[in-house]
């Protein structure tokens, strides 16, 4: 499935004092996956009691929502002050997990937004490559 990204923001945040410290850096990108339809790609990486990432998405949003993505440990996604127009898009997203030994902490809290139009990166490059030819589709048929 074709997507462009309409924002991207990274936040870090630290918790606990050690032995029991966890630093977390979540990574979101706000996609238009076309045909009207968004969504929200995530990248997390973290260190201290365990360390990995975890990469997902596109979780499918259409409005303001609390999902829980995952259930061990629980991850809870919360998107409020969705607000979409014909040509921009924005959501308020939070992400709270229940971190082993630390308990239950927000990792990420930020707006994301931004200018976006009815259509995947794919579709407008055809269009502006489709127009750049004078309106022929058979690129064979164009002398230049």
């Amino acid at each position: 499935m074709s997507q462009t990204v309409i924002d991207s923001k990274t936040q870090t945040v630290k918790f606990g004092f050690w032995p029991a410290k966890e630093e977390i850096t979540t990574t979101l990108q706000l996609l238009n996956l076309g045909k009207g339809d968004f969504g929200i790609d995530y990248h997390s990486k973290f260190s201290g009691i365990k360390d990995g990432e975890v990469k997902g998405g596109p979780i499918s949003i259409d409005g303001n929502l609390t999902k829980v993505v995952n259930k061990s440990p629980e991850v809870k996604v919360i998107v409020s002050n969705y607000n979409k127009t014909n040509d921009y898009i924005s959501m308020h997203v939070k992400i709270d997990v229940d971190i082993p030994v630390i308990g239950n902490e927000t990792i990420y809290e930020q707006t994301l937004g931004g200018s976006y139009i009815d259509s995947t990166g794919w579709d407008v490059s055809l269009a502006n490559v489709e127009k750049s030819l004078g309106g022929h589709k058979n690129i064979e048929a164009v002398s230049y």
